[in-house]
């Protein structure tokens, strides 16, 4: 009997160790980057990761067909002028990186991408970003969006098609007023405004009640204290960045964003802590990394802030 107990237990070792070790070969299978179509197309069917930045390469369309589980695609800086048809075979994509072409409208084919969770746009000049919202909002995953350094100055009327998204990334644009139209993207979580050039917030910036964190990092004219009644009324705003601003001091109605949890100045240009971050009954993490603080670092540490303060 103890014999046979013994046996049991071995064959239950062995066959957890040979799980453990498929699992960790499927682990690195997973994580493993191909940045050459040639060794990518040994195996196709066994590549989730295919990076053809800087390439420029020429595929057929029928080949992608082949990657039937790939799911992170990257055509960065390969400045195409047409994206391949061929893209819309891969159903199980989950991130595809555009940035750096010369290609004005997506594929229709690009409608069957229903896995497809991040897209990146960023500094494609060319792109027409009304055009193609049609495809764009076809999309059933698509969360998360990046149309940086795009040139933009308005954004399409239409834009609000795009239901599901939940994050919009609009960084290093050319916006000297938010537009309106963006309080209709209802559904946003996170959005990035740095690096434009706007004073306020549009009045429909308070239809955004998902809203959970927003960037304001290197807006030289941003005027903080004219919006903080707009972002008081943000319910669910958790996280705010307003760093590379060149402030010098907080307005006296900060304490209004009364659900503030995570706020970043740094790299502003503050040289003492100000006393109204007091009023933020709910603040849990401060930056203040790359500021002018006066006192050494050490020393303001000691200071009983009740919360995470990094200098």
């Amino acid at each position: 009997m103890v014999k046979y107990s013994s046996l049991v237990f071995l064959f239950f070792v062995f066959v957890l160790n040979s799980s453990k070790a498929q699992t960790n070969a499927d682990s690195i299978q997973l994580n493993k980057e191909y940045v050459n179509i040639d060794d990518a197309l040994i195996a196709p069917e066994s590549v989730y990761r295919l990076n053809l930045s800087n390439q420029n390469v020429l595929i057929a369309d029928s080949i992608w067909a082949k990657f039937t589980n790939l799911e992170y695609l990257s055509f960065k800086n390969d400045h195409l002028k047409q994206i391949p048809n061929g893209v819309g075979y891969l159903k199980n994509l989950k991130v595809l990186d555009l940035s750096g072409n010369d290609f004005k409208v997506l594929p229709a084919t690009f409608i069957n991408l229903t896995s497809l969770q991040e897209l990146f746009l960023n500094d494609d000049k060319y792109f027409k970003f009304e055009k193609n919202i049609p495809i764009l909002s076809a999309l059933p995953n698509l969360k998360s969006l990046h149309v940086e350094n795009d040139g933009l100055e308005s954004l399409p009327a239409n834009i609000s098609e795009m239901s599901h998204l939940e994050s919009l990334y609009l960084n290093n644009n050319k916006f000297k007023e938010i537009p309106s139209i963006l309080g209709n993207v209802k559904t946003l979580k996170l959005l990035d405004l740095s690096g434009n050039d706007f004073e306020v917030l549009p009045a429909t910036f308070s239809n955004l009640t998902s809203l959970q964190e927003l960037y304001l990092n290197d807006d030289k004219y941003f005027k903080l204290e004219e919006n903080i009644s707009i972002l008081s009324t943000l319910p669910n705003l958790k996280s705010l960045h307003i760093e590379n601003d060149g402030l010098e001091s907080l307005p006296s109605n900060i304490s209004a964003i009364s659900h503030l949890e995570s706020l970043y100045l740094n790299s502003n240009e503050f040289k003492e802590v100000p006393k109204e971050i007091k009023g933020l009954k709910n603040l849990k993490y401060i930056d203040f990394h790359g500021n002018k603080f006066r006192l050494p670092a050490e020393d303001i540490k000691e200071e009983n802030f009740g919360y995470k303060i990094r200098f």
